[in-house]
């Protein structure tokens, strides 16, 4: 059986190969993907990628590298910086992604939210009337149906593909615009209690949210129910987490979220009174952060 390939090129900067070449020595290895010729220097394609290189790429007005993309590398590059080199979601072969895309496709033609898929990495190929290497899709680009139609009829039928999904982020929506001062620091904490949980509990080894999700980074706080749905459109947010028992105001901001997409993932809080309860309510947290509504 043929195994699966990866998607074989990603772009790193001269100042992100500094830091990793400072933090880890010589240990890891990074490739030229293609050769590059700058006075006095040749690194040719798949020579090693060298701390001493670094000045004298930097001289020749090179400011990023082309390198080979191996999922070592991309680990450990998105240690360090997490937010432009997130993990991927998740790996599929041509027939699954073309199953996800396609099931996409059928949820945005019933939604005025359009969901797509990122890649991780670039997908690059071989245009065989030029005879040299092109890129179809840039490390982090859109991928929709439309243009996967396309890309699937010139990429290699054995690559696996590394994904991440165009919603991430989490909204902790509690309403503070209240009266009474009292209800406001009762809903203050809640708001507050909900957010470090979040934070601190998706950290844990056991209770990762998903790979790609960055709680430092990834965690709103909405408090004003007439900007739910302006927040939910600007941060594609993933899921919305009520903080308290609904009433009108929570229901009408919800509704006009529901009307403008009718696969929101939703979930209400219940009384985090106790150890169990908190660890059930993440556990739900989860389960409905990874489901799909329209499956």
């Amino acid at each position: 059986m043929t195994q699966p390939t990866y998607a074989t090129l990603m772009k790193v900067t001269i100042e992100q190969l500094s830091h990793l070449f400072a933090k880890h020595g010589e240990s890891i290895e990074i490739k030229y993907f293609d050769d590059i010729v700058i006075t006095g220097n040749c690194y040719l394609s798949t020579d090693l990628v060298l701390p001493a290189h670094l000045p004298r790429l930097t001289e020749g007005g090179i400011a990023e590298l082309e390198v080979f993309y191996t999922p070592g590398l991309y680990e450990l590059i998105s240690k360090e910086f997490p937010a432009e080199f997130r993990k991927p979601y998740g790996r599929l072969l041509m027939s699954e992604m073309d199953k996800l895309l396609e099931e996409l496709r059928n949820a945005n033609a019933q939604s005025k939210r359009k969901r797509y898929l990122r890649m991780v990495g670039d997908i690059n190929g071989v245009d065989m009337s030029l005879g040299k290497r092109v890129i179809h899709l840039r490390h982090n680009e859109p991928l929709d149906f439309k243009k996967w139609n396309n890309l699937k009829r010139v990429v290699d039928r054995n690559q696996l593909f590394l994904y991440r999904n165009s919603e991430v982020a989490i909204i902790i929506f509690v309403d503070l615009k209240v009266a009474r001062q009292k209800e406001y620091i009762e809903r203050f904490k809640i708001n507050t209690d909900l957010i470090s949980l979040i934070v601190s509990k998706s950290q844990e080894p056991g209770n990762i949210i998903a790979p790609d999700f960055i709680p430092t980074e990834d965690v709103i706080s909405v408090t004003e129910p007439g900007v739910l749905l302006e927040e939910y459109i600007r941060s594609n947010a993933r899921l919305i987490i009520i903080g308290e028992k609904l009433d009108d105001f929570y229901k009408r901001a919800l509704l006009q979220v529901r009307n403008y997409d009718k696969f929101v993932r939703l979930l209400v809080v219940p009384a985090l009174d106790h150890q169990r309860n908190v660890h059930d309510f993440f556990h739900q947290v989860k389960l409905v952060y990874r489901s799909d509504r329209w499956l």
